[in-house]
């Protein structure tokens, strides 16, 4: 199944792109114009065009599904660190400047 992430490294994407690489899934880059998030807001992820998820963490967790759905304990600590690098590494990836922009 093809995974396609709409998003920038400016958002919350690069995220998306660390725990895909960690849980070796590819992904494709889409065109941010065709981006199907209601808002067209990013990071957005589609799986073949019948799944669309938005929002980083919930993005994260539908990755830690799809790479492995049967083994309850290795999912179990795959949504640790899911969790811990989505507000953890918040503040090291995205610095704010002092206008409020990311």
């Amino acid at each position: 199944m093809a995974l396609t992430l709409y998003g920038s490294q400016g958002s919350r994407s690069p995220l998306v792109n660390w725990a895909a690489n960690e849980l070796d899934l590819s992904l494709t880059m889409g065109d941010l114009s065709k981006n199907p998030h209601p808002f067209k807001q990013i990071p957005c992820l589609t799986d073949d065009n019948d799944v669309v998820v938005f929002e980083s963490g919930a993005i994260l967790n539908y990755l830690q599904l799809k790479a492995d759905e049967k083994n309850a304990k290795k999912s179990a600590a795959i949504t640790s660190w899911i969790s811990w690098a989505n507000a953890s590494l918040d503040p090291i990836c995205f610095l704010e400047t002092p206008d409020g922009k990311v």
